[in-house]
């Protein structure tokens, strides 16, 4: 089996930078490190209930902006039909960029108390890019 020698240039020993970590003096623990780390780990692996991953702010953007789309629908099917010089059709797209609009807001508020909850994709599409 071949093997490489092993190297024996000391040259790293001499290199200002470990020079100077060789004068910091070593790290220690606080007295709560463990206390820290142990609650650290308890948060990390708590599972969520249910009703909390159905309540948070992801599916309730979902919903808000399912609701926007069936209050449109519903509004369109039930309005009775324009005639053509009427301005009922001005005001229905009107009412329907408002509710887009309020629909895209809440969104948004919600992204932004919960980062965390989104992924990149997510955030870039809702701010439009």
């Amino acid at each position: 089996m071949n093997r490489k020698p092993i190297h024996t240039d000391t040259s790293w020993e001499t290199d200002a930078v470990w020079k100077l970590l060789d004068q910091v003096p070593p790290a220690t623990a606080g007295p709560r490190f463990v206390d820290n780390t142990m609650r650290a780990v308890r948060l990390t692996n708590q599972r969520q209930s249910w009703w909390t991953l159905l309540l948070s702010p992801a599916p309730l953007a979902g919903l808000a902006v399912a609701s926007a789309a069936l209050v449109i629908s519903a509004v369109s099917l039930l309005a009775p039909a324009p005639h053509p010089g009427t301005q009922s059709a001005l005001v229905d797209a009107k009412q329907a960029a408002a509710i887009q609009d309020i629909a895209e807001t809440e969104t948004l508020i919600a992204a932004a108390d919960h980062l965390e909850d989104f992924s990149d994709t997510e955030l870039v599409s809702l701010i439009g890019f």
